[in-house]
């Protein structure tokens, strides 16, 4: 399941949810998803700024989880990323969270998304990952619709305790986290490392932006070299982005993190890029 080079630096899967600026659950109640179409959209513009920062290091291969509302608006984009030889993926297609749908509601969403991204590429779409993580203990039934509709792997578990997310008990490392008549959904949990017995965050997104680059550096070597496992890096377009539009709203935690730390994600993603080896989701799980 990992792919390793002579010196046995691992390869890790760097991934994009490729959201627009608005489309955020920390706006959600100020901004529906009815209202989408209202606002400027510079999703195309800060995706081809990612895909410029992968080329830059060296032509980096990552996984785009593509939120399909998007892609319906903008196939160019998808069809570039497929281009670059980047792995096309489904976040689904109205970026509304697991646990606030019934599963027939959920199944169409995801269906939907996924015919339209394929009918885009021309390839199976073989991954997942749910808009904030958001399978839970509350919408754990969400993994059996996955295997039905034929995703090979999922994304969307992240090992800790908040709330909006979370399965703070859950594997840190990918496992087989359903499998049926042959077929199985493995399971690429957002990357933490264990301290002073909690999971502390590494994945990226908030944590990248807000907390010092040699933390994730720190964190990324400990799962890597200590642990011999493989970690998981993500981040959204709108996160190179610091000219991007300011809305006032406190998010679902009752506070919001948006903003924090724009003007310094970029940096932060070439150091990694630097530091680490970097492939789509599927290579590091042998799905390819």
């Amino acid at each position: 399941m990992q792919a390793q080079t002579n010196s046995g630096d691992l390869l890790n899967g760097f991934s994009v949810d490729v959201e627009d600026w608005y489309q955020v659950a920390d706006f959600a109640a100020v901004l529906g998803f009815e209202d989408w179409d209202r606002y400027e959209s510079r999703v195309a513009a800060n995706t081809d700024r990612v895909l410029a920062l992968l080329d830059e290091a060296g032509g980096v291969k990552g996984t785009f989880f593509v939120l399909t509302w998007n892609a319906e608006r903008h196939p160019e984009i998808v069809r570039r990323i497929a281009a670059a030889g980047h792995e096309v993926a489904s976040h689904g297609y109205a970026h509304k969270l697991i646990y606030e749908q019934t599963p027939e509601e959920f199944r169409a969403d995801v269906s939907r998304a996924k015919n339209i991204l394929e009918d885009i590429t021309s390839t199976p779409v073989l991954g997942y990952r749910a808009p904030s993580f958001s399978i839970t203990s509350r919408s754990l039934w969400a993994l059996d619709v996955l295997l039905e509709l034929g995703f090979r792997y999922d994304s969307s578990v992240f090992p800790v305790r908040d709330s909006l997310y979370g399965l703070p008990d859950a594997q840190r490392f990918p496992y087989v986290i359903r499998e049926r008549d042959g077929r199985c959904l493995t399971e690429f949990p957002i990357t933490t490392t264990p301290l002073l017995g909690r999971n502390l965050p590494l994945g990226g997104g908030g944590y990248l932006r807000m907390l010092p680059y040699p933390y994730m550096a720190w964190g990324m070597r400990r799962v890597n070299r200590a642990e011999g496992k493989p970690a998981v890096v993500y981040i959204h377009p709108w996160e190179v982005d610091p000219g991007q539009p300011r809305l006032k709203t406190a998010g679902k935690r009752g506070f919001s993190t948006h903003y924090v730390g724009l003007g310094g994600t970029e940096a932060k993603v070439r150091r990694l890029l630097r530091a680490f080896r970097f492939a789509p989701i599927r290579d590091v799980l042998g799905l390819a």
